[in-house]
């Protein structure tokens, strides 16, 4: 046993059984936590969203804006806000 569990060990058993079930939740939570994350995937998605990306586009999903180019650099355009001088 290592020093770090040697001090976990001594200072739980300092602790009421109420709380001594608590960290044994806190545990079970960080181990679920560290087999989520053993699971996902760390491949890149981009080439996947650039698809996706391609396929919203060719569906044509928002007809009313005929140039989405022109009009995501309108949105992006910093407005004077209510209330203040240009």
């Amino acid at each position: 046993m290592n020093v770090l569990q040697q001090q976990i060990l001594e200072d739980l058993e300092t602790l009421p059984e109420a709380l001594q079930a608590e960290i044994l939740d806190f545990v079970q939570f960080l181990k679920a936590k560290m087999a989520r994350n053993a699971q996902q995937s760390p491949v890149p998605n981009g080439d996947a969203i650039a698809r996706l990306c391609e396929q919203i586009a060719a569906r044509n999903t928002m007809p009313s804006i005929p140039d989405p180019s022109a009009w995501q650099r309108e949105i992006r355009k910093d407005r004077p806000l209510p209330g203040r001088d240009d």
